[in-house]
C-alpha cells in the first residue's frame, strides 16, 4: 500500500515507518500538524515540542511533507469514542490527511501509537471517514523490547522534553535514547516510569534512522525550564548531512540491512520448544485419523423438520434477565437474510427499551460461508461505534434458513435505548475495537469488536489464525493456526484486563473443519489453560478457509472459580459434565455431553434427563443461556426440541440449537453449554 507517515519528529512515528516498510508498504509522503505561535502546545493528541525541526524531514527521507497548523483544541475528550466535532483538533488531522490523499493517492496512514486508546480511536475515526487503512505496528508492543529494537536498528533520537520523576532537564535533555536506555530501565523499576515515554515522561526528536538518506545534525538548542522538573529544548539550528547510501537502494533494502524485524519475526513464539514438539509429534502418531476409525459417523443430510417447541417459536426466542443493576438480553433469531434476522433482534430489543448498541456478542451461523460477503454487507449497515463481538461459522442450517443469529446483550437499568453513557457504573458495557493493522492481534475493521467487557466478564470475538499485519491465515497447518488463534485470545484478554491472560478463560467453543483436528486443538488449549471448559465441534467451513476458530469468555477474577467434573452412564449412553462457578455462584458455566455408539440408544427419556441434569447443575435461580450443539444426521432436531420442551421449565432459559457435523469425537451426539453470568 502507498503510505503517508504521520510524523511528529519523535522516535515512535519514525520507527513505525520502518515497520511499514518492513511489511512491504511504500512510504510516499509525510504529514505533520504544528502549533501556531507557541513552542509547546497543550494537546491530548499531538507532540508539538521540536516542531521547528520537522520541516527538514522531507529532504531527510526523500518524500514530500504536508503540514497544517493546528487550529482546533481538545473539545471531544471521550476516551473510547469520538464523533466528528467542529473545532476539535482531530478535525485538523482529517483536513490534513484529506489533502494528502487527494494529492498523493495514498491508501494507508502510518501511526506511532503504542498504548494510547485516546489517540488510536481518533486516528482510526479519521482513517475510516477517508477510506484509509490505519497502520499502527507498534500497538501494545512490550515497551522495553520496543525501545531496544529502536536502538539496535540504528534509530538515533535525542530527548527534547522531560516531565517525570527521575528525569532532569539539565541532566538528560539532548541525550540519545541509546545513552539513556539502561537508565530508563532503572527508572522503570524505581518509579514505574514507562521506558518508551508513553505516559508523557519524555519526548524525543529523531536525528537519523535507516530510511533517512540524510542525517540531521543539531548545532544549536535553547533550553526552556518550566515548573517542577519539566523542561524542553527548542531546536534553533539544524543541518542535513548526506549519508553514504547508493541512490538506487530502496527503503526496503535499507530497512532489511538495518535488521528491522519483519512480519515473520513476530511469529517466532508460535514455534514449540523441542521437548514440546516431540510430545506433539508423539501425540499425532498415536492419534487415530477419522477415516481410519470404523465408528466415525457418516454425515447424512440435515433433517429439515422444524417442529416448534415451547422454547422455540417461529425460529426465534429470547429472554431478558432483570438484575438490580441492569438487564441482560439473550436470544436466537433465524432469517433468510441478515437484514431479516436483525429486524427480529431489533423488535425484541425495542420491547425491552434496548437497542443494538446494547449487544455484547453475536454468534453468526450461516448456511454457506460463500454467502458471507453479502450477508456481512447487510450486517454492517446496522452496527457502527463499539459493536458487539462476533463469531461466524458455517453450519448445516435448514434449507429455508440462510442465517441464524445467537445474541446476548446488557444495559444498565433505567437508561433509555437511545443513549447509555459508558463507564457510569462498574458493570457498564465497554469495548475494545482496534481497527489499526499491527503485530498485536487481528484488526477488526468490520462491524465487530475484539472484546466486550461487562463487570468482570470479558467476551472475546471468534479468533482464527490470522497473521495480524497481513490479515492472512498463517501457514503451517492446524497446529500453528491453533496456537496463533489462542495467542490472539490471550492478548485481547490482557489488553482489556492487564493482569490477566488466557488462563482467565472460563468457557469456550472451538470450531474445527476436520474431526481429526479436535485432538490438536484440545492439546493446544491445554498447554495454555487447563481449567477452562471448552466444547469442540466440527463444522463444514470457517472464514478465510481457516481450520480452527475459538470463541471464549473469561472472568477477570478467575482465581476465585471452583471446578468439578462428573459422569455417569444410562443404558448405552455415557454422560459427562464439567462445571465451573464463581465462589459466590453469581457466574456459572456447564458443559455436558451425551455419547453412544448408536444414535438409537439416545432415547427421548435419556435426553430429557441429560438436559435436566445440566439445568440443575447450572442453577435456575437466574435465567440461563442454553446452547445445544448436536450432530446433524445423528440426532433428530425434532427429538431435541421435544426433549427441551419437557426438560426446561418455561421462562428460565434462552435456547439455541446449532447443528454441526460432529461433537467432541465420533460418538458424541450432543453437547449442552449452559451459561449464567
Amino acid at each position: 500500500m502507498r503510505v503517508v507517515g504521520l510524523v511528529s519528529g519523535g522516535k515512535d512515528s519514525c520507527f513505525n515507518l520502518l515497520q511499514c516498510v518492513a511489511a512491504g508498504h511504500q512510504v510516499v509522503a509525510l504529514a505533520n500538524l504544528a502549533p501556531s505561535h507557541v513552542d509547546e502546545l497543550d494537546s491530548y493528541m499531538y507532540q508539538s515540542v521540536g516542531h521547528m525541526g520537522v520541516s527538514v524531514y522531507a529532504d531527510a527521507v526523500g518524500v514530500p511533507l504536508f503540514r497544517r497548523v493546528i487550529q482546533g483544541s481538545s473539545l471531544n475528550t471521550a476516551t473510547i469514542t469520538y464523533k466528528p466535532t467542529e473545532g476539535d483538533e482531530v478535525e485538523d488531522l482529517f483536513l490534513l490527511l484529506k489533502e494528502v490523499k487527494e494529492k498523493c493517492s495514498v491508501d494507508a496512514v502510518s501511526v506511532g501509537a503504542v498504548l494510547s486508546d485516546y489517540q488510536r480511536v481518533r486516528v482510526e475515526n479519521v482513517c475510516s471517514r477517508l477510506g484509509l487503512v490505519c497502520l499502527a505496528f507498534m500497538w501494545r508492543r512490550d515497551q522495553s523490547e520496543l525501545l531496544q529494537e529502536m536502538v539496535d536498528c540504528g534509530l538515533d533520537a535525542i530527548i527534547i522534553k522531560v516531565a517525570a520523576i527521575g528525569l532532569e532537564p539539565r541532566k538528560h535533555l539532548g541525550k540519545s535514547i541509546s545513552e539513556m536506555l539502561s537508565y530508563l530501565e532503572k527508572m522503570k523499576e524505581k518509579y514505574r516510569l514507562n521506558v518508551c515515554g508513553e505516559g508523557g515522561e519524555y519526548e524525543t526528536f529523531t536525528l537519523d534512522c535507516p530510511i533517512f538518506r540524510k542525517r540531521i545534525v543539531v548545532h544549536e538548542t535553547e533550553m526552556v525550564e518550566t515548573s517542577g522538573s519539566v523542561g524542553y529544548l527548542n531546536l534553533k539550528s539544524l543541518e542535513l548531512v548526506d549519508k553514504e547510501i547508493p541512490d538506487d537502494m530502496s527503503h526496503l533494502e535499507l530497512v532489511k540491512a538495518a535488521g528491522v524485524h519483519g512480519p515473520e519475526d513476530f511469529l517466532n513464539d508460535l514455534k514449540l520448544a523441542e521437548e514440546e514438539q516431540q510430545a506433539e509429534d508423539q501425540a499425532k502418531e498415536l492419534h487415530i485419523e477419522e477415516h481410519h476409525d470404523p465408528s466415525s459417523p457418516s454425515y447424512g443430510p440435515f433433517e429439515d423438520n422444524l417442529v416448534p417447541s415451547p422454547q422455540v417459536q417461529d425460529g426465534s426466542n429470547y429472554s431478558v434477565v432483570r438484575t438490580m443493576t441492569g438487564f441482560t438480553f439473550a436470544g436466537s433469531f433465524c432469517g433468510k437474510t441478515a437484514d431479516e434476522a436483525i429486524v427480529k433482534v431489533k423488535e425484541c430489543l425495542l420491547g425491552e427499551e434496548m437497542g443494538l448498541h446494547h449487544l455484547v456478542s453475536v454468534k453468526m451461523y450461516v448456511q454457506n460461508i460463500n454467502d458471507y460477503v453479502p450477508l456481512n454487507a447487510q450486517y454492517i449497515r446496522h452496527f457502527s461505534v463499539n459493536p458487539p463481538v462476533r463469531v461466524c461459522v458455517e453450519v448445516p442450517l435448514p434449507s429455508d434458513v440462510q442465517i441464524q443469529l445467537e445474541v446476548t446483550g446488557w444495559k444498565q437499568s433505567h437508561v433509555t435505548a437511545e443513549e447509555e453513557p459508558e463507564q457510569i457504573h462498574p458493570r457498564s458495557r465497554t469495548t475494545m475495537h482496534v481497527q489499526g493493522i499491527s503485530h498485536w492481534a487481528p484488526a477488526n475493521i468490520g462491524p465487530y469488536s475484539q472484546a466486550v467487557k461487562v463487570g468482570n466478564v470479558v467476551v472475546v470475538a471468534g479468533m482464527i489464525g490470522l497473521v495480524p499485519c497481513t490479515l492472512q491465515v498463517v501457514t503451517g497447518g492446524v497446529e500453528v493456526q491453533a496456537r496463533l488463534a489462542l495467542r490472539h485470545v490471550s492478548r485481547v484478554i490482557t489488553a482489556v484486563a492487564p493482569s490477566k491472560d488466557i488462563r482467565a478463560v472460563v468457557q469456550g467453543v472451538c470450531f474445527v473443519t476436520r474431526l481429526s483436528d479436535i485432538g490438536v486443538a484440545r492439546r493446544m488449549m491445554a498447554r495454555l489453560s487447563e481449567s477452562q471448559i471448552s466444547t469442540y465441534v466440527v463444522v463444514p467451513a470457517l472464514p478465510r478457509a481457516a481450520l480452527v476458530e475459538w470463541q471464549t469468555w473469561s472472568c477477570v477474577e478467575n482465581d476465585k472459580f471452583e471446578y468439578e467434573e462428573k459422569g455417569y452412564t444410562r443404558g448405552n449412553v455415557s454422560v459427562r459434565l464439567r462445571r465451573r462457578w464463581y465462589h459466590d455462584n453469581s457466574i456459572c458455566a456447564v458443559n455436558t455431553t451425551a455419547s453412544c455408539f448408536s444414535p438409537e440408544d439416545l432415547s427421548s427419556e435419556i435426553l430429557e434427563e441429560v438436559i435436566k441434569y445440566t439445568v440443575t447443575k447450572a442453577d435456575t435461580t437466574i435465567p440461563l443461556r442454553l446452547a445445544f450443539y448436536y450432530r446433524s444426521g445423528g440426532l433428530s432436531r425434532t427429538l431435541l426440541q421435544q426433549a427441551i420442551g419437557e426438560a426446561v421449565p418455561q421462562g428460565i432459559a434462552t435456547v439455541s440449537l446449532v447443528p454441526v457435523l460432529a461433537v467432541e469425537d465420533g460418538h458424541t451426539l450432543v453437547a449442552v453449554n449452559a451459561t449464567r453470568h
